[in-house]
């Protein structure tokens, strides 16, 4: 590598360092702000931090490529400021040259990116997921909240009046949908839930069974004790594998190639996803090349070297505006998805040729 390849790269990678930790935590104190009422709910600090952890990969997915691009046009802007790229230029490299070294960081910047979409995004996205079905299951009656609907499984809901000391529930209405055919309603004057190793057991106490028979009357029970089991959700549960995770959770190789069952629906938006998986990541080194085609074209001047910063942001608005527009069309209608790579097509030829050297 030659020295003002070396130069430029490690004037490069302080920016490049702090800008990602800048931007990556702004958004994560976000996220952190959602999770900070577990910690209220009694889990440990220790299972707090791994928690927010692993929100970082698909932070860095989105923010990656506008970081590589900003602290790039930041360097040589800086560069520029200080007459180093003229002197370079007017050694006889070609903008091309000149551009080399920020390229080789933002093609570096795209494979983590790549590793991040392909491999860490899914696997810490479901550890998420995991991690905070276990911290509910384990917190339950914590999560439980006074006269509001709790959705304690995918079949029952229950209102609560009132929470009392030592977990007792009072005032509670249960609608048990577990079975299709035979939907029931219970109203208890009491109650509580336990939680065992592989299910939750809700008790209820001077309440009744309200449900319609098979010909459509309504019958009604009364007990003075009665309990609800459910099995916990089970992460290799192959069902909820296949229908009931985030979009998140898939592979990129699950995305492209869908379940049949799904809805046509859910799989175009699969699909879509896994394109952007493709696509984004790539955009590392596709904005920082075109950005750098644009800025370097301009012949440099103190005065007015806003408009070098101004174009340039221009040129990468507009890339970026019309790959999240195509995207979003792509959503209705997955035949558009094309277009999201015939706009990379577009900017890597449209920079191939504002990198020609001009005619003199």
């Amino acid at each position: 590598m030659l020295i003002y390849q070396r130069y430029i790269i490690y004037n490069l990678l302080f920016p490049l360092f702090l800008l990602a930790i800048i931007l990556t935590g702004i958004v994560w104190i976000t996220q952190i702000f959602k999770l900070l009422p577990l910690i209220d709910k009694g889990i440990s600090l220790s299972n707090f931090i791994y928690l927010v952890i692993l929100v970082l990969p698909f932070l860095l997915f989105i923010i990656l490529p506008f970081v590589t691009i900003i602290s790039i046009i930041y360097t040589y802007n800086r560069l520029g400021e200080e007459r180093e790229l003229i002197i370079l230029k007017n050694s006889g490299l070609s903008n091309f040259k000149v551009a080399a070294p920020a390229l080789i960081v933002a093609a570096f910047v795209a494979l983590l990116s790549y590793y991040i979409s392909a491999q860490l995004l899914p696997v810490s996205y479901t550890k998420l997921k995991t991690n905070l079905n276990n911290i509910k299951e384990n917190f339950a009656t914590s999560f439980i909240t006074e006269k509001t609907f709790n959705q304690l499984s995918k079949h029952i809901i229950f209102y609560v009046n009132k929470k009392l000391p030592e977990g007792v529930l009072e005032g509670l209405i249960v609608f048990d949908n577990r079975d299709d055919l035979n939907n029931t309603i219970l109203f208890a004057k009491s109650g509580n839930l336990e939680i065992h190793e592989s299910h939750f057991e809700l008790n209820l106490y001077q309440g009744s069974r309200q449900a319609y028979d098979l010909n459509g009357n309504l019958t009604k029970l009364y007990f003075d004790n009665l309990s609800i089991e459910m099995n916990k959700s089970a992460p290799d549960n192959s069902e909820q594998n296949l229908y009931n995770r985030d979009i998140n959770e898939y592979y990129i190789s699950e995305l492209l190639d869908s379940d049949n069952h799904i809805s046509q629906g859910k799989k175009t938006k699969l699909i879509v996803e896994g394109h952007q998986r493709l696509i984004w990541p790539f955009y590392s080194f596709i904005l920082s090349f075109l950005g750098l085609a644009v800025f370097l074209r301009q012949p440099y001047n103190k005065r007015s070297h806003l408009r070098e910063i101004a174009l340039t942001s221009l040129a990468i608005l507009i890339i970026t505006f019309l790959h999240f527009t195509i995207l979003n069309i792509s959503a209705k209608n997955l035949n558009f998805i094309y277009g999201c790579y015939l706009n990379i097509f577009a900017a890597l030829l449209f920079s191939i040729y504002l990198y020609r050297p001009r005619n003199i």
